[in-house]
């Protein structure tokens, strides 16, 4: 039914994507040639086209139990890492990984969105910068899709999760897809600056192909000024969005909460029931038309 499918980012949120994709894949046929991801969406995109979803549940749920805080001021005076998440997110991937990419070879074309900055604006800046334009655009212009970052000189590239050599390569990609100084260091893609795939545009529709079919785009936060599920064309591709049904109960950099982390999921499930309900309901009205 869907062609492709487009994994927004938002960290913790996302985990209300995976959630909404097991309620619906097998139910509509869902098989895209194609996804687009950025951020943690890359991570949720690579669990669910690897067949893994169930086994990254259970490794985020229990490293989530075993983390008391979100940042550990201590460490300031000991010049260790404040913040515990990179090392969480790092560690997780290179363990569901560990049996190598072999399942990404016969499943859709998966890019993953990384932002590069400006190359005149210092690396110490640039994510600063980039955060203001991309809040700016989400919660004072309330765009959905930002256009400042793009303006300033900020680029987001697409690459493929298929063309990585090995496990640590995919790895090293989806990491730099969210780098969110400090809660991550500072990183780079082939000797250059990069930032968070989100920075321009955590909705990354840029990464699809032009040709003609269905799109869904998977949310992973709330638009008050937009519907559940909604549907706009884009040339000859139709785009079909799909948000929560209200705020996610994880919020983006929450790495001490399984209970949250399961609401937040079972919350995509029943979304997800929500949307085969209206979608089955608006084939019968189509099926009706034409008897």
């Amino acid at each position: 039914m869907f062609d492709q499918v487009v994994f927004a980012g938002g960290g913790g949120r996302c985990t209300w994507q995976i959630g909404f994709w097991e309620s619906v894949a097998a139910e509509i046929g869902l098989s895209p040639r194609r996804v687009t991801a950025v951020s943690a969406g890359g991570l949720m995109a690579s669990l669910i086209l690897m067949g893994r979803i169930e086994e990254g549940r259970e490794h985020f749920w229990s490293a989530f139990a075993a983390n008391r805080k979100n940042a550990y001021w201590g460490n300031v005076l000991k010049k260790e890492r404040v913040f515990p998440q990179y090392g969480i997110y790092r560690n997780a991937m290179l363990e569901l990984f560990r049996d190598g990419l072999e399942p990404l070879s016969a499943a859709a074309d998966l890019q993953i969105g990384v932002v590069h900055p400006p190359r005149l604006l210092p690396a110490g800046l640039a994510f600063g910068v980039g955060a203001l334009a991309y809040y700016t655009d989400k919660h004072l212009l309330r765009s959905l899709h930002p256009k400042i970052a793009l303006g300033l000189g900020f680029k987001q590239n697409f690459y493929r999760a298929q063309d990585c050599q090995s496990v640590e390569e995919l790895v090293e990609l989806i990491l730099c897809s969210s780098c969110t100084p400090p809660f991550t260091p500072r990183l780079r893609r082939a000797g250059d600056p990069v930032l968070d795939g989100g920075v321009v545009d955590n909705i990354p529709v840029a990464g699809l192909d032009s040709e003609a079919g269905r799109v869904l785009i998977l949310l992973s936060r709330c638009y008050p000024r937009y519907p559940n599920r909604f549907t706009r064309r884009r040339g000859e591709q139709l785009w079909t969005y799909v948000q929560p049904s209200r705020p996610p109960y994880l919020s983006v950099w929450d790495y001490t909460n399984p209970e949250l982390a399961q609401k937040t999921y079972e919350l995509g499930r029943t979304d997800g029931r929500e949307f085969l309900q209206k979608h089955m309901l608006e084939q019968e009205m189509l099926d009706e038309q034409y008897q």
